[in-house]
């Protein structure tokens, strides 16, 4: 899929604890299959705009390095984290610490020979914006836990062994070439090599879950796995989530290869209410050639759009439709009532476009995020699954809400000032995409939104 997902964070675990940790800070989260089989869950941050790609690549460096790979090719995520469990090397580390890597060692590289071993090591820094939100997120205390552990920014090492001691030949090494490594754990080097080979931003945060040191045994049964899995997990959706508060994706500055001829639901009907509910609109915009219709086409599509309608439930059985055209675009509609009005529009362009209203109270309509998602998914599977017309090799989605001024969101009591909010993908969608997973478009030109009204608030 060609969509721009710079609304995404892709998150690593390698223990079922570590990926509970993370997955219980997740809204919604929908599975997501990969063609070779792995499989990923993607949901919005709990309370916030951004999603996570989140995936268990198994105990290891080499695992983790195909997963992350497989993750960025797949989603091109602003960020990739490792969130999960280490144990400490330095002694001033607390059980249920948190380290954020400054640096990543790959410490099993070397050459051995009569003179003894000399380390080889690889090496990967973290990524800059990453460690500096980080430690905003640290100063400023914003991770919402009753009691925050400590949180040290230290290099640390990745290998090939659990340790669970000070005195074998692996402790020896990292304490004699390794000796600013606070922790120490199996899959980090893996992962950053990945990241770097991709030039994605990365960062490893690991709770300390016992010391190294022959009792992991001990701290495992005391249930310091989970507790430090779960403070790795909160402080790694804190730090996506300044990220994206931080430097939210542009709704105006787009990467698509040439300009979006789109005409917004006003433009298609030439019609606007004074006293009108706010309504979500959606739109499929062609890419290509392919699409276009000959004028004496949108006559014919009007009886279609009724029955297209009604059939998918978007138009009930006892709403009165009315349709109308002009040389330029037809539509049909239901007829305007208290609760606002649905419709369906096609351009000589090809374009498509899907308007229903948003729910409202007493006050006026009100957005729900969750709502939201779903309403917006129903239009995009709706319009890409409207028969008669030609199916475009490529489209954009865009979405609107119209008219937006006063529109309140639920759950926050925030209030937009705008009077209108409209937004688009950040590339452009493979047509057949829409058809088996419309869900994957509908998130991203959902969380464009979402970001954008908030913005306006």
């Amino acid at each position: 899929m060609t969509i721009e997902a710079t609304d995404i964070v892709v998150v690593l675990t390698a223990l079922e604890s570590e990926y509970a940790a993370v997955r219980d800070h997740l809204e919604g989260p929908a599975v997501r299959r990969h063609a070779t089989g792995t499989r990923f869950e993607v949901g919005r941050i709990r309370g916030g705009t951004g999603r996570v790609a989140l995936a268990n690549a198994g105990a290891g460096n080499q695992p983790a390095a195909v997963l992350a790979e497989r993750a960025i090719a797949e989603f091109r995520p602003r960020a990739v984290f490792f969130a999960g469990i280490a144990g400490a090397l330095h002694d001033d580390l607390d059980l249920g610490a948190v380290v954020v890597a400054t640096k990543v060692y790959g410490y099993h590289g070397g050459f051995e020979g009569e003179n003894g071993f000399g380390a080889r090591p690889q090496a990967w820094e973290a990524d800059h914006e990453l460690e500096q939100i980080a430690r905003s997120v640290s100063r400023d205390g914003r991770w919402r836990l009753p009691t925050a552990p400590r949180v040290h920014f230290r290099p640390i090492a990745a290998g090939a062994v659990v340790l669970n001691s000070r005195i074998t030949p692996s402790a020896q090494v990292l304490r004699e070439h390794y000796s600013d490594a606070a922790a120490v754990e199996l899959e980090s080097a893996g992962t950053a090599k990945a990241a770097h080979l991709n030039r994605a931003p990365f960062l490893a945060v690991r709770g300390i879950s016992d010391k190294a040191d022959g009792r992991k045994h001990e701290t495992d049964r005391a249930g310091w796995q989970s507790v430090a899995a779960g403070n790795a997990a909160a402080f790694t959706i804190a730090v996506a989530t300044e990220l994206f508060a931080s430097a939210p994706p542009s709704t105006t500055t787009l990467t698509l290869r040439r300009p979006v001829e789109l005409a917004w639901r006003t433009d298609l009907t030439g019609t606007s209410s004074a006293v009108e509910r706010c309504a979500v609109e959606v739109h499929l915009v062609p890419m290509d050639e392919y699409g276009r219709l000959e004028t004496h086409a949108l006559e014919r599509l009007q009886e279609l759009f009724g029955t297209h309608g009604r059939r998918h439930a978007f138009f009930t059985d006892t709403d009165r439709l009315t349709s109308d055209r002009t040389e330029h675009a037809a539509w049909v509609r239901s007829a305007p009532n208290p609760d606002g009005h649905r419709g369906l529009a096609v351009h000589r362009t090809g374009q498509r476009c899907a308007w229903s209203p948003l729910r409202y109270n007493a006050h006026g309509s009100v957005l729900d995020r969750t709502a939201l998602g779903a309403q917006v998914e129903r239009s995009v599977r709706l319009l890409a699954e409207l028969s008669g017309l030609p199916a475009p090799a490529e489209v954009v989605v865009a979405a609107g809400l119209e008219p937006a001024a006063g529109l309140t969101e639920h759950g926050t009591g925030g209030v937009c000032t705008a009077a209108r909010i409209r937004v688009l993908s950040g590339d452009a969608v493979p047509f057949h995409t829409l058809l088996t997973r419309p869900q994957e478009a509908a998130d991203e030109i959902t969380s464009r939104l979402h970001l954008a009204f908030r913005q306006d608030c």
